[in-house]
């Protein structure tokens, strides 16, 4: 009963913070206000300008935190849960939601197709990124399906920066990881040259006995990338590229008892994309963008029987066990846009055109494992009244093998003062059906489909407020937002034939919560303090589950240029509770409570004139997980019981180091 009282008291003290603060939302950093933003715009624009709820990772933040891949930027930033799966690696979640709410970019185009959910952030090397821009709202206008909660777009180093000597960088971890990536570009008048390739080696660990990864699988990636750009006219460009990512990862498996055998899995994965592109000025006020990417994305999953004694193994040819997949994605957007700054309205409009194909097995049960989807869109602003700017978005997009609805979205940004301004956004997105749930292709445990004709897309209303108030060098920014999730799927076994999978849809789901963020930036020190509360119903049909979220951020960076120092530390403490069950006159009859502290340090030092840069420090400085954590199931004497989650956080810390030379 204590349990009890105790959870509806913090569950009072929620909905208390969030009647209190009815306008809050995230900030952007600070001492960028003048950055150029290209995400949802298709043009760059200055952040300040913005009425998206927007922030910027640099990439002298990026080297800062040690990192060489999206995920380890991600894991540590506000909103963001992982979970590990041993097939498909990290899958991430925003503000504590179900996956497949976040859409990833590289340079504006899609990073996996969207009809598969095949998107593991450890893939996507960071050598070659100049920033990493994030927008905390809808973009669904722009960008179309799954740009529900937030937009991650990725910018490559392009041939508008300053080019780079040619540069080698090795990283060293313990326990056994290497990393190393060569750089190499040269730029003309009127050509641009660039390749890039990295080497990621993990030798493994037996067990779970460190890191922030839930099995600790050796593995070996390799990416390539290629890009050239050419200019033609006086203010047009030209671009293709070529990028390669592959892997070879192996899942250990443990001994049967009293027996000599072990299975053990491999996984390669091999992902090519193709892409072209055209941008730049048609006449003085309107602009072209074009661009296609082809990607061919192909992962082999092996079952192997080992002989323990002997250490000799065979492939089990068991096509329930073993897993393929192999599929394609055209990807091809053009968007023309009046910029024109003696008038108060602009624009831009479009179209994109995709097609997903199953390569593997392109038929399955009569159907074909193919999706083409199409789509209008434009994009207006409008800045007559003095001190607003208002954007409106309206998209119209079609699917070959599901029913899809309309966009929209309308966003403000009024000046009250030059130190206070509003944000306003409200806006209607979608999340389109994956294709195992269109078509359980990746189901070969034997599992068939029965085919829903009238599968939709699900529909998010979502609503953001902030109040930014920013003078000289600090920013506050409190927000809320809030999403009403309606006509959502999931795939559950048919009660009248439990080997055969057919689709549920679900009820309407809510997600609200408040946000803030406060900064300081000076020459020597850089202060980011974030803080969010959020709470769910996501599950609320399936197990009457209630999630509430809660966590706070902190990220100081100490800067000495005179001795070419610096010293950056991360710290994130998350809290998860909820309840699975819930009773009508009792009550919730299980719930849990989850907490967990972890953080980073990190040191460099430059030698001469940065031809030389030292870099050392510890991930999982401190990774305290369950801090207050207790379960309560629904058969109980009462008393509390321990719990440990698959949070994908493990106890354990490792080092670093890291030798950058430029030549």
């Amino acid at each position: 009963m204590e349990c009890n009282s105790a959870f509806k008291l913090s569950n009072r003290f929620f909905t208390f913070i969030l009647v209190l603060f009815p306008a809050f939302v995230f900030a952007q950093n600070i001492g960028k206000d003048n950055t150029m933003f290209e995400t949802g715009q298709f043009k760059k624009v200055k952040q300040s300008e913005l009425a998206d709820v927007t922030r910027i990772i640099t990439e002298a933040e990026i080297r800062l935190r040690g990192a060489n891949n999206l995920k380890d930027i991600l894991l540590m930033e506000t909103g963001g849960i992982f979970n590990y799966d041993a097939q498909k690696g990290w899958q991430f979640q925003w503000h504590g939601s179900t996956k497949g709410n976040i859409l990833i970019l590289m340079d504006g185009l899609p990073f996996r197709s969207v009809q598969f959910d095949e998107m593991d952030l450890q893939q996507i090397p960071l050598d070659n990124i100049s920033r990493i821009e994030i927008t905390e709202n809808s973009q669904g206008v722009s960008y179309g399906s799954s740009a529900i909660m937030g937009v991650i777009n990725i910018i490559s180093k392009s041939t508008q920066e300053k080019v780079y000597k040619p540069s080698l960088r090795f990283q060293g971890y313990n326990p056994g990881s290497f990393y190393s990536n060569v750089n190499l570009g040269r730029r003309t008048t009127e050509n641009y040259f660039r390749f890039s390739s990295s080497v990621d080696a993990f030798a493994g660990r037996q067990g779970n006995d460190s890191g922030r990864v839930l099995q600790w699988v050796p593995y070996t990636r390799i990416n390539n990338q290629l890009f050239f750009s050419h200019k033609i006219l006086q203010y047009m460009e030209v671009s293709c590229g070529f990028n390669n990512m592959y892997e070879n990862k192996t899942q250990l498996g443990y001994p049967y008892p009293q027996t000599v055998r072990a299975y053990d899995r491999e996984l390669k994965t091999n992902n090519n994309s193709v892409y072209a592109g055209i941008k730049g000025k048609l006449t003085r006020n309107y602009n072209l963008q074009g661009d296609v990417q082809f990607m061919d994305y192909r992962r082999n999953n092996t079952l192997f029987l080992k002989d323990i004694s002997t250490a000799e193994q065979r492939e089990v040819n068991d096509t329930a066990l073993n897993d393929t997949i192999h599929y394609t994605l055209v990807f091809s957007r053009w968007v023309i846009s009046q910029n024109d700054k003696n008038k108060s309205f602009n624009y831009l409009a479009g179209f994109d055109i995709a097609s997903t194909q199953d390569k593997y097995r392109s038929t399955v049960n009569n159907v074909h494992q193919s999706n083409a989807t199409t789509s209008l869109f434009l994009i207006t602003n409008y800045t007559g009244i003095k001190n607003l700017i208002a954007y409106g978005g309206f998209r119209l997009p079609y699917s070959s093998k599901y029913k899809t609805k309309p966009l929209w979205d309308v966003k403000f940004k009024y000046k009250f003062t030059p130190t206070v301004s509003l944000k306003f956004v409200v806006a209607r997105s979608t999340k389109a059906p994956t294709f195992d749930q269109m078509f359980a292709t990746y189901l070969t445990n034997g599992y068939s489909i029965k085919r829903n004709l009238n599968l939709t897309d699900e529909s998010v209303l979502s609503y953001h407020y902030s109040l930014l108030y920013k003078k000289d060098n600090f920013t506050f920014e409190p927000g809320f937002f809030n999403y009403f999730f309606k006509n959502g799927i999931e795939l559950i076994s048919d009660q009248n034939n439990p080997g055969r999978l057919v689709h549920k849809n679900l009820s309407e789901k809510t997600t609200i919560g408040t946000r803030v963020n406060i900064a300081y930036q000076s020459k020597n020190l850089d202060l980011y303090l974030r803080g969010i509360l959020t709470g769910n119903n996501h599950f609320a049909n399936l197990f009457d589950k209630q999630l509430f979220f809660t966590e706070v951020y902190s990220n100081i960076m100490l800067k000495l240029p005179k001795y070419g120092f610096n010293l950056c530390y991360i710290g994130k403490l998350t809290s998860q509770r909820g309840y699975m069950a819930l009773d009508a006159v009792t009550g919730p009859q299980s719930y849990f409570n989850n907490r967990f502290y972890l953080a980073d340090a990190i040191m460099e030092k430059s030698f001469g004139k940065n031809p030389i840069l030292l870099r050392g420090g510890f991930k999982n400085l401190f990774n305290v997980k369950n801090i207050e954590s207790f379960f309560l199931p629904t058969a109980t004497s009462g008393s509390e019981e321990p719990q440990y989650y698959s949070t994908a956080l493990i106890a354990g810390r490792y080092f670093f180091i890291e030798l950058n030379i430029k030549l």
